[in-house]
This record gives C-alpha cells, structure tokens and sequence, in this order.
C-alpha cells in the first residue's frame, strides 16, 4: 500500500522523542488484517526498506523512523515522502542474516533456547548481529549469543552479554 506522508517529530512526550510517518486510517487497519504482529516493511522514496511496526495511540496511527533512516533517504523533518507498506510474514519479523541462520543450524540446542526468545528479544539478537559488517564477526557475535543463553539458562542477561562479547574480544585478540 502506498501513500504520501510527511516526516514529523513528536517532541519530548509520552510517545518518545524523535520522527515518525502518519499512516492514513484506512492503510493501518487493511494492514493489520494481513499482519500476524503489527510488523510490516516499509519503502521510503523507493530507496531503503525497513521492518517496522505499526502503532497507535488515540487516533493517530504511526511507524516510527530513525535518524539513520533519514540520513540513508536523505530527508528531514516536514519533508513529504512516499511510503510503501507490506506486511512483514518474515518468522522473525526482520530478516536474519545467513551467518546467524547457519550458528543456528549447527548448535540445535542454542536454537531450541533462540526460539523460546519472545518475538522482541529475538529480533533485537538479529538485529544486533545484522549491524555487523564482517561476516566472521556476524559468526562469532551468533555463537557468543547462543553461548550466552545456555549459561543464562534461555535468558538474556543484557549487560552481562556485552561484557560475554568483551571478554571474547580480551581472550583472541593478537
């Protein structure tokens, strides 16, 4: 579903603080009878995609932008794009890269405690896997994670991680 929105900021409110797209009534609801969580992914100005979900309050209906985003599209604040919305039928909900699908593959039980992950903590580990650009380091962060879950007993402990990931830097750096 495509349409025109402009690039708006909520302001230091409940909402949180930074931009975001109104999403016309009638798209946000076709959508929500074709999404299984709220997920889509959305096209601005044809140029990048991203997975996003849609969100109400009151009777405003809205996806929520970075200043990435804007920086890749290269817009700003009161600019109108084009927005393309589809549903996102992805398992995760964002895609996962390759490296982390085959750590998944090759340790089943770090797989089996992965999806026992609720919805959200699951796509924030791809996420934190997908920033990377080296595919080892897209590797070895994956198998740190499932590393992590099984000493944590299923559980992500969050800043304990980010000092698993440290320590593994410490132990092979040459």
């Amino acid at each position: 579903m495509e349409f025109q929105s402009k690039i708006e900021s909520f302001g230091e409110n409940t909402l949180g603080y930074g931009p975001y797209i109104t999403i016309p009534e009638n798209v946000y609801f076709a959508l929500l009878g074709k999404t299984k969580d709220k997920r889509v992914t959305c096209t601005i100005n044809n140029t990048i995609s991203i997975s996003r979900a849609l969100a109400k309050k009151d009777t405003l209906y809205y996806i929520l932008l970075n200043k990435e985003v804007l920086k890749k599209n290269n817009v700003s604040f009161d600019d109108v794009v084009t927005v393309s919305l589809v549903p996102d039928l992805s398992k995760y909900g964002v895609p996962m890269c390759e490296e982390m699908e085959e750590v998944l593959f090759q340790d089943p039980d770090g797989n089996v405690l992965f999806e026992k992950l609720t919805p959200g903590v699951q796509r924030t580990m791809i996420l934190l896997i997908n920033n990377y650009k080296s595919s080892q380091l897209k590797i070895e962060r994956s198998f740190i994670i499932l590393d992590h879950l099984k000493i944590q007993k299923g559980k992500i402990d969050f800043p304990q991680l980010q000092q698993d990931f440290k320590n593994y830097k410490e132990k092979y750096k040459f």
